[in-house]
Protein backbone atom coordinates (compact mmCIF):
# COMPACT_ATOMS: atom_id res chain seq x y z
CA UNK A 1 0.00 0.00 0.00
CA UNK A 2 1.30 3.84 -0.83
CA UNK A 3 1.87 6.19 1.65
CA UNK A 4 0.70 9.41 0.38
CA UNK A 5 1.26 12.47 1.94
CA UNK A 6 -0.76 15.47 2.21
CA UNK A 7 0.04 19.06 2.02
CA UNK A 8 -2.32 21.89 2.52
CA UNK A 9 -1.59 25.01 2.03
CA UNK A 10 -4.02 28.12 3.43
CA UNK A 11 -3.99 31.39 1.60
CA UNK A 12 -5.93 34.46 1.97
CA UNK A 13 -7.43 34.00 -1.58
CA UNK A 14 -6.75 30.29 -1.86
CA UNK A 15 -6.41 26.55 -0.29
CA UNK A 16 -3.71 24.78 -2.02
CA UNK A 17 -3.70 20.89 -1.33
CA UNK A 18 -0.84 18.80 -3.07
CA UNK A 19 -0.99 14.84 -2.79
CA UNK A 20 2.08 13.22 -3.68
CA UNK A 21 3.85 9.96 -2.71
CA UNK A 22 7.60 8.58 -2.72
CA UNK A 23 8.14 6.46 -6.05
CA UNK A 24 11.51 6.04 -5.95
CA UNK A 25 13.61 7.22 -2.39
CA UNK A 26 16.17 8.62 -4.77
CA UNK A 27 13.62 10.83 -6.40
CA UNK A 28 11.49 13.95 -5.46
CA UNK A 29 8.05 13.15 -4.52
CA UNK A 30 5.77 12.67 -7.31
CA UNK A 31 2.66 14.94 -7.24
CA UNK A 32 -0.30 13.23 -7.99
CA UNK A 33 -2.99 15.56 -7.45
CA UNK A 34 -2.88 19.44 -7.15
CA UNK A 35 -5.90 21.30 -5.89
CA UNK A 36 -6.84 24.76 -5.38
CA UNK A 37 -10.19 25.98 -3.76
CA UNK A 38 -11.37 29.60 -2.89
CA UNK A 39 -10.43 30.64 0.65
CA UNK A 40 -12.40 33.14 2.73
CA UNK A 41 -12.19 34.47 6.70
CA UNK A 42 -8.64 34.72 5.76
CA UNK A 43 -6.31 38.27 5.70
CA UNK A 44 -2.88 39.35 4.93
CA UNK A 45 -2.57 34.85 6.72
CA UNK A 46 -4.84 35.78 9.62
CA UNK A 47 -8.25 34.59 10.45
CA UNK A 48 -10.69 37.22 10.55
CA UNK A 49 -14.28 35.22 10.17
CA UNK A 50 -13.26 31.36 11.41
CA UNK A 51 -16.64 30.12 10.32
CA UNK A 52 -16.25 31.10 6.68
CA UNK A 53 -12.36 29.74 7.24
CA UNK A 54 -13.68 26.41 8.53
CA UNK A 55 -16.55 26.02 5.64
CA UNK A 56 -13.77 26.80 2.69
CA UNK A 57 -11.34 24.72 4.47
CA UNK A 58 -14.20 22.03 4.39
CA UNK A 59 -15.24 22.29 0.79
CA UNK A 60 -11.84 21.75 -0.14
CA UNK A 61 -10.83 18.76 1.54
CA UNK A 62 -14.08 17.56 -0.21
CA UNK A 63 -13.48 18.54 -3.23
CA UNK A 64 -9.99 17.24 -3.18
CA UNK A 65 -11.30 13.87 -1.60
CA UNK A 66 -13.75 13.34 -4.39
CA UNK A 67 -10.74 14.11 -7.01
CA UNK A 68 -8.60 11.63 -5.48
CA UNK A 69 -11.08 9.28 -4.04
CA UNK A 70 -8.79 8.97 -1.00
CA UNK A 71 -10.12 9.97 2.60
CA UNK A 72 -8.39 12.43 4.39
CA UNK A 73 -7.68 12.62 8.06
CA UNK A 74 -4.23 13.71 8.10
CA UNK A 75 -1.94 16.00 6.77
CA UNK A 76 1.19 18.27 6.86
CA UNK A 77 -0.16 21.80 7.34
CA UNK A 78 2.10 25.19 6.55
CA UNK A 79 1.56 28.48 8.59
CA UNK A 80 2.63 32.16 7.58
CA UNK A 81 0.72 35.70 7.52
CA UNK A 82 2.27 38.63 8.44
CA UNK A 83 2.98 37.68 11.96
CA UNK A 84 5.39 35.64 10.90
CA UNK A 85 9.20 36.36 11.54
CA UNK A 86 12.70 35.79 12.39
CA UNK A 87 15.05 36.40 15.20
CA UNK A 88 18.78 36.17 15.98
CA UNK A 89 20.24 35.40 19.33
CA UNK A 90 24.13 35.25 19.82
CA UNK A 91 24.88 33.19 23.71
CA UNK A 92 27.47 31.28 24.78
CA UNK A 93 28.30 28.47 27.38
CA UNK A 94 31.74 27.51 29.18
CA UNK A 95 32.89 24.07 28.37
CA UNK A 96 32.77 22.08 31.60
CA UNK A 97 33.78 18.23 30.26
CA UNK A 98 36.95 16.81 32.08
CA UNK A 99 38.24 16.69 28.57
CA UNK A 100 37.67 19.72 26.90
CA UNK A 101 35.65 18.13 23.71
CA UNK A 102 32.21 18.94 22.57
CA UNK A 103 29.64 17.16 22.85
CA UNK A 104 25.80 16.83 22.30
CA UNK A 105 24.82 17.87 25.58
CA UNK A 106 26.74 21.01 24.99
CA UNK A 107 24.86 21.85 22.09
CA UNK A 108 21.81 20.93 24.01
CA UNK A 109 22.58 23.09 26.61
CA UNK A 110 23.61 26.23 24.08
CA UNK A 111 20.31 26.12 22.43
CA UNK A 112 18.01 25.72 25.78
CA UNK A 113 19.99 29.02 27.41
CA UNK A 114 19.74 30.94 23.71
CA UNK A 115 16.00 29.66 23.56
CA UNK A 116 15.33 30.68 27.41
CA UNK A 117 16.82 33.90 26.19
CA UNK A 118 14.41 34.51 23.69
CA UNK A 119 11.51 33.39 25.14
CA UNK A 120 12.05 36.02 28.35
CA UNK A 121 12.33 38.81 25.54
CA UNK A 122 9.77 37.71 23.40
CA UNK A 123 6.77 36.46 25.38
CA UNK A 124 4.05 36.38 22.69
CA UNK A 125 5.69 34.79 20.05
CA UNK A 126 5.45 30.94 19.91
CA UNK A 127 8.96 29.70 18.47
CA UNK A 128 8.09 27.32 15.08
CA UNK A 129 11.97 26.57 14.22
CA UNK A 130 15.11 26.76 16.11
CA UNK A 131 17.96 27.24 13.26
CA UNK A 132 21.24 27.02 14.77
CA UNK A 133 23.62 29.39 12.06
CA UNK A 134 26.72 29.43 13.39
CA UNK A 135 28.99 28.24 15.90
CA UNK A 136 32.66 29.14 17.52
CA UNK A 137 34.48 27.62 19.70
CA UNK A 138 37.40 29.67 21.58
CA UNK A 139 36.29 32.53 19.29
CA UNK A 140 37.33 30.56 16.39
CA UNK A 141 34.20 30.10 12.79
CA UNK A 142 33.48 26.39 12.84
CA UNK A 143 32.53 24.71 9.54
CA UNK A 144 29.22 22.81 10.31
CA UNK A 145 29.13 20.90 13.63
CA UNK A 146 31.36 21.36 16.41
CA UNK A 147 30.84 18.13 17.85
CA UNK A 148 34.09 16.50 18.44
CA UNK A 149 36.16 19.80 18.97
CA UNK A 150 38.09 20.90 22.10
CA UNK A 151 37.74 24.04 23.42
CA UNK A 152 36.67 26.00 26.78
CA UNK A 153 34.22 28.50 25.29
CA UNK A 154 31.04 27.59 22.75
CA UNK A 155 29.42 30.06 21.08
CA UNK A 156 26.89 30.27 18.85
CA UNK A 157 24.37 32.40 16.43
CA UNK A 158 20.85 30.93 16.38
CA UNK A 159 17.82 32.25 14.34
CA UNK A 160 14.23 31.61 15.85
CA UNK A 161 11.72 31.59 13.15
CA UNK A 162 8.42 32.48 15.09
CA UNK A 163 5.15 33.30 15.10
CA UNK A 164 2.41 35.22 17.07
CA UNK A 165 0.98 33.21 19.61
CA UNK A 166 -2.70 33.86 19.18
CA UNK A 167 -2.33 33.77 15.88
CA UNK A 168 -0.87 29.91 16.38
CA UNK A 169 -3.60 28.72 18.46
CA UNK A 170 -6.25 30.27 16.26
CA UNK A 171 -4.90 28.55 13.71
CA UNK A 172 -4.71 24.87 15.63
CA UNK A 173 -8.18 25.42 17.06
CA UNK A 174 -9.10 25.89 13.16
CA UNK A 175 -7.68 22.81 12.12
CA UNK A 176 -8.96 20.72 14.71
CA UNK A 177 -12.41 21.60 14.15
CA UNK A 178 -11.88 20.22 10.33
CA UNK A 179 -11.28 16.52 11.91
CA UNK A 180 -8.37 16.65 10.57
CA UNK A 181 -4.48 15.33 12.30
CA UNK A 182 -2.01 17.80 11.55
CA UNK A 183 1.60 15.42 11.02
CA UNK A 184 4.37 16.58 12.64
CA UNK A 185 4.50 20.27 13.72
CA UNK A 186 3.03 23.57 11.75
CA UNK A 187 5.82 24.15 9.13
CA UNK A 188 6.65 28.63 8.32
CA UNK A 189 5.34 28.48 4.81
CA UNK A 190 8.67 30.51 3.31
CA UNK A 191 10.72 26.68 4.92
CA UNK A 192 8.23 24.42 3.28
CA UNK A 193 8.42 27.19 -0.07
CA UNK A 194 11.97 26.79 -0.30
CA UNK A 195 12.14 22.65 -0.42
CA UNK A 196 10.34 23.04 -3.38
CA UNK A 197 11.78 26.00 -4.94
CA UNK A 198 15.42 25.91 -4.44
CA UNK A 199 18.20 22.89 -5.25
CA UNK A 200 20.91 22.26 -2.31
CA UNK A 201 23.59 23.82 -4.83
CA UNK A 202 20.86 27.18 -4.69
CA UNK A 203 20.68 27.54 -1.16
CA UNK A 204 24.13 26.34 -0.46
CA UNK A 205 25.82 29.32 -2.66
CA UNK A 206 23.47 32.29 -1.82
CA UNK A 207 19.87 32.80 -2.82
CA UNK A 208 16.58 34.41 -1.98
CA UNK A 209 13.22 32.99 -2.71
CA UNK A 210 10.39 35.61 -2.99
CA UNK A 211 6.93 34.06 -2.90
CA UNK A 212 4.42 36.47 -3.93
CA UNK A 213 1.00 35.58 -2.56
CA UNK A 214 -2.25 37.63 -3.05
CA UNK A 215 -1.73 39.79 0.06
CA UNK A 216 1.54 39.05 1.15
CA UNK A 217 5.18 38.89 0.00
CA UNK A 218 7.45 36.37 2.12
CA UNK A 219 11.12 37.06 1.78
CA UNK A 220 13.76 34.22 2.63
CA UNK A 221 17.49 33.93 2.35
CA UNK A 222 19.24 31.11 2.36
CA UNK A 223 23.26 30.61 2.56
CA UNK A 224 25.34 27.47 3.68
CA UNK A 225 22.04 25.50 2.94
CA UNK A 226 20.78 26.75 5.91
CA UNK A 227 18.30 30.21 5.99
CA UNK A 228 19.72 33.19 7.50
CA UNK A 229 16.63 35.81 7.65
CA UNK A 230 13.11 35.37 7.14
CA UNK A 231 10.91 38.56 6.56
CA UNK A 232 6.95 38.94 5.75
CA UNK A 233 5.33 42.18 3.88
CA UNK A 234 1.66 42.91 3.39
CA UNK A 235 2.08 43.45 -0.14
CA UNK A 236 1.35 41.12 -3.00
CA UNK A 237 -0.77 40.25 -6.46
CA UNK A 238 -3.96 41.60 -5.39
CA UNK A 239 -2.49 45.52 -4.75
CA UNK A 240 -2.06 44.86 -8.83
CA UNK A 241 -5.12 44.55 -8.95
CA UNK A 242 -6.42 47.39 -6.71
CA UNK A 243 -4.32 49.72 -8.84
CA UNK A 244 -5.28 48.03 -12.14
CA UNK A 245 -9.36 49.26 -11.30
CA UNK A 246 -8.76 51.82 -9.71
CA UNK A 247 -6.38 53.34 -12.72
CA UNK A 248 -8.50 52.07 -15.49
CA UNK A 249 -11.99 52.37 -13.35
CA UNK A 250 -13.32 48.52 -14.00
CA UNK A 251 -14.47 46.44 -11.46
CA UNK A 252 -12.10 43.89 -9.36
CA UNK A 253 -13.17 40.86 -11.70
CA UNK A 254 -12.03 42.37 -14.75
CA UNK A 255 -9.05 43.91 -13.55
CA UNK A 256 -8.20 40.69 -12.56
CA UNK A 257 -8.36 39.43 -15.35
CA UNK A 258 -6.12 42.34 -16.88
CA UNK A 259 -2.97 41.30 -14.87
CA UNK A 260 -3.76 37.93 -15.81
CA UNK A 261 -3.81 39.10 -19.48
CA UNK A 262 -7.07 37.52 -20.27
CA UNK A 263 -8.99 40.78 -21.10
CA UNK A 264 -6.79 43.13 -23.43
CA UNK A 265 -9.42 45.94 -24.21
CA UNK A 266 -7.19 48.17 -22.73
CA UNK A 267 -4.41 49.97 -23.37
CA UNK A 268 -1.55 48.22 -23.16
CA UNK A 269 1.00 50.91 -22.41
CA UNK A 270 -1.28 51.87 -19.04
CA UNK A 271 -1.81 48.37 -18.14
CA UNK A 272 1.94 48.13 -17.87
CA UNK A 273 2.65 51.48 -16.04
CA UNK A 274 0.34 50.71 -13.43
CA UNK A 275 1.87 46.91 -12.81
CA UNK A 276 5.37 48.77 -13.53
CA UNK A 277 4.86 51.37 -10.35
CA UNK A 278 3.60 48.19 -8.16
CA UNK A 279 6.12 45.81 -9.08
CA UNK A 280 8.94 48.33 -8.63
CA UNK A 281 7.20 48.85 -4.91
CA UNK A 282 7.74 45.19 -4.01
CA UNK A 283 11.38 45.03 -5.87
CA UNK A 284 12.68 48.29 -3.49
CA UNK A 285 11.39 45.61 -0.71
CA UNK A 286 13.65 43.07 -1.55
CA UNK A 287 16.57 45.33 -2.07
CA UNK A 288 15.67 47.24 1.58
CA UNK A 289 15.53 44.07 2.87
CA UNK A 290 19.00 42.45 1.34
CA UNK A 291 21.26 45.80 2.23
CA UNK A 292 19.78 45.46 5.89
CA UNK A 293 21.43 41.74 5.85
CA UNK A 294 24.27 43.53 3.60
CA UNK A 295 23.16 40.68 0.90
CA UNK A 296 22.64 43.41 -1.36
CA UNK A 297 23.78 41.68 -5.19
CA UNK A 298 26.00 39.22 -3.40
CA UNK A 299 23.78 36.26 -3.35
CA UNK A 300 25.49 34.02 -6.80
CA UNK A 301 21.79 32.09 -7.07
CA UNK A 302 20.18 35.05 -7.14
CA UNK A 303 16.12 35.17 -6.84
CA UNK A 304 13.79 32.64 -7.19
CA UNK A 305 9.85 33.67 -7.40
CA UNK A 306 7.23 31.33 -6.20
CA UNK A 307 3.84 31.98 -5.83
CA UNK A 308 0.24 32.51 -7.68
CA UNK A 309 2.20 36.65 -8.37
CA UNK A 310 5.02 35.28 -9.57
CA UNK A 311 3.43 35.11 -12.94
CA UNK A 312 2.75 38.55 -13.44
CA UNK A 313 4.28 39.74 -16.60
CA UNK A 314 7.28 42.13 -16.69
CA UNK A 315 8.50 40.68 -13.16
CA UNK A 316 11.73 38.99 -14.39
CA UNK A 317 12.73 41.59 -16.54
CA UNK A 318 12.26 44.70 -14.04
CA UNK A 319 13.94 42.51 -11.86
CA UNK A 320 16.99 41.61 -13.36
CA UNK A 321 17.10 45.65 -14.18
CA UNK A 322 16.16 47.36 -10.76
CA UNK A 323 18.46 44.66 -8.22
CA UNK A 324 21.24 43.29 -11.16
CA UNK A 325 20.75 39.71 -9.54
CA UNK A 326 19.33 36.70 -11.70
CA UNK A 327 16.19 35.48 -11.79
CA UNK A 328 14.26 32.43 -12.41
CA UNK A 329 10.63 30.93 -11.36
CA UNK A 330 9.91 27.88 -9.39
CA UNK A 331 8.99 24.95 -11.31
CA UNK A 332 6.14 22.23 -10.17
CA UNK A 333 5.26 19.11 -12.09
CA UNK A 334 2.36 16.29 -11.65
CA UNK A 335 2.67 13.30 -12.16
CA UNK A 336 0.53 10.49 -14.50
CA UNK A 337 0.42 7.64 -13.09
CA UNK A 338 -1.98 6.73 -16.47
CA UNK A 339 0.39 8.20 -18.96
CA UNK A 340 3.73 7.83 -16.51
CA UNK A 341 4.27 11.50 -17.25
CA UNK A 342 4.83 14.24 -16.35
CA UNK A 343 3.25 18.02 -16.46
CA UNK A 344 3.92 21.62 -15.40
CA UNK A 345 1.82 23.19 -12.75
CA UNK A 346 1.38 26.50 -11.20
CA UNK A 347 3.77 28.22 -9.18
CA UNK A 348 1.24 28.52 -6.38
CA UNK A 349 1.33 25.43 -5.47
CA UNK A 350 5.37 25.48 -4.57
CA UNK A 351 4.52 25.64 -0.80
CA UNK A 352 1.99 22.56 -0.31
CA UNK A 353 4.39 20.84 -2.46
CA UNK A 354 7.50 21.93 0.04
CA UNK A 355 5.61 20.38 2.72
CA UNK A 356 6.11 16.80 1.11
CA UNK A 357 9.92 16.93 2.47
CA UNK A 358 9.35 18.08 5.70
CA UNK A 359 11.00 14.85 6.72
CA UNK A 360 14.24 15.15 5.18
CA UNK A 361 14.53 18.96 6.11
CA UNK A 362 17.42 19.37 8.82
CA UNK A 363 16.41 22.44 10.13
CA UNK A 364 13.68 21.27 11.77
CA UNK A 365 14.39 21.28 14.99
CA UNK A 366 11.82 21.07 17.28
CA UNK A 367 12.43 23.05 21.21
CA UNK A 368 15.35 21.68 23.45
CA UNK A 369 13.74 23.73 25.86
CA UNK A 370 13.99 22.20 29.48
CA UNK A 371 13.15 24.35 32.37
CA UNK A 372 14.87 22.39 35.08
CA UNK A 373 18.07 22.56 33.49
CA UNK A 374 17.92 25.65 32.62
CA UNK A 375 17.57 27.05 35.99
CA UNK A 376 20.52 24.78 36.73
CA UNK A 377 22.50 26.56 34.46
CA UNK A 378 21.55 29.74 35.39
CA UNK A 379 22.10 29.24 38.87
CA UNK A 380 25.25 28.12 38.32
CA UNK A 381 26.41 31.02 36.49
CA UNK A 382 25.08 33.17 39.03
CA UNK A 383 27.16 31.44 40.95
CA UNK A 384 30.24 32.26 39.26
CA UNK A 385 30.68 35.50 39.16
CA UNK A 386 29.12 36.49 43.05
CA UNK A 387 31.69 37.14 44.84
Amino acid sequence: MNEYKIGIDIGSNAIKIVISENIKKTEKPHILHAIESPMHGFRHGYIVDANSALKSIKFAIAKTEKISKLKIDRALFSIGGIGLSSQFVKTNINITNKDGEVNDYNIDELVQKSEYLFSQKYPNKKILHIIPVKYLVDGRDVLGSPIGMYGKKLEAKIIFVTILEHHYDAFISLIEQTGITIQEDLIASPLADAEASANYAQKSQGCIIVNIGSETTSLATFENNTLTSLHIKSIGSNSITNDIALGLQIPLETAENVKKLKNKDYSKKKVEEIIQARLIDILEIIESHLKSIHKNRLLPAGIIFSGAGSKIEFLNDYTKKYLRLPTQNVSIVKYSKKTKRSSSIGEQFSIAYGLSFVKNVSFLKKSKLNMKKVKKMFSKFFNQIMP
